[in-house]
């Protein structure tokens, strides 16, 4: 069963389809274990989400409201523009500048609610300068957003028409099906000589971090989880190159031995 799961063709995941399942080969991610193999690129702690009104120059926030505003405003620079975007929360609003960034009128819509991440600067008023944002719903839409907030949220580097928040969603619904009896490739004797967290819980940490990890250990690929996943294909990056060995060394064909006729009939 835990075989025949991971071996799933992407396409027959809900939410995929035959577009998002070919934005996902060009990257070479093929079926659901390809899928929950590829780790994000980042993290963000969406868990220490603070209120719009407590922002303060100088730090890094992590923010959400809905937007009610946005424009496009030309500098002394020429050709050069700034994307300033407005949201609010229940203690009051935000303006977010975007630089040189005018493509993102056709982005943010009046009604979204959004989450932005990035420093915070006085320039002209309390500003968030040109913070990593997403989109966590659209007007008029339920979402899922308890996936993209509340929690420390894995970033996956965008493949297409797959943004984050898509990626997000789609590991999330794979996670919550893993079988229990998940494969393994470590044998359980180098698991145990290495003290190595089993592979479901390895999966499931990895992509969804438990409140409380550390970002800069996330960041780093260095907690107990994304160890034991980078041990594993390297384990399995060394098995495959001994296999190759004995299989070169077994389809070699003994040489002739030739015999000098002067030596054996002396």
């Amino acid at each position: 069963m835990s075989t025949e799961f991971l071996a799933t063709p992407l396409q027959f995941l809900k939410g995929v389809g035959p577009r998002r399942a070919a934005d996902y080969q060009k990257i070479g991610v093929f079926t659901l274990e390809d899928l929950i193999l590829r780790l994000p690129r980042r993290y963000e702690n969406r868990a220490d989400v603070v209120p719009i009104a407590s922002i303060r120059a100088g730090q890094q926030v992590t923010v959400i409201g809905e937007v009610v505003g946005s424009g496009v405003r030309p500098t002394r620079r020429p050709g050069f523009r700034l994307f300033e975007l407005v949201i609010r929360d229940s203690s009051g609003p935000a303006r977010a500048v975007f630089p040189n960034q005018a493509f993102l009128r056709d982005v943010f819509q009046p009604g979204q609610l959004v989450v932005l991440f990035g420093p915070v600067e006085f320039r002209q008023g309390l500003q968030i300068s040109n913070p990593d944002y997403e989109v966590l719903r659209d007007e008029g839409d339920e979402g899922d957003a308890t996936i993209h907030t509340g929690r420390i949220v894995p970033v996956y580097e965008k493949a297409g028409s797959l943004t984050p928040r898509i990626q997000r969603s789609l590991l999330h619904r794979v996670l919550a099906e893993l079988p229990s009896d998940v494969d393994d490739p470590l044998p359980p004797s180098v698991r145990a000589a290495h003290a190595l967290m089993p592979r479901r819980d390895a999966l499931l940490a990895a992509h969804f971090p438990p409140v409380g990890t550390s970002i800069e250990e996330l960041d780093a690929f260095t907690t107990e989880a994304q160890q034991r996943l980078i041990f594993e294909e390297f384990f399995l990056f060394q098995a495959g190159v001994l296999l190759r060995r004995a299989r070169q060394r077994g389809e070699r064909k003994p040489k002739p031995v030739v015999i000098d006729e002067r030596i054996r009939e002396s």
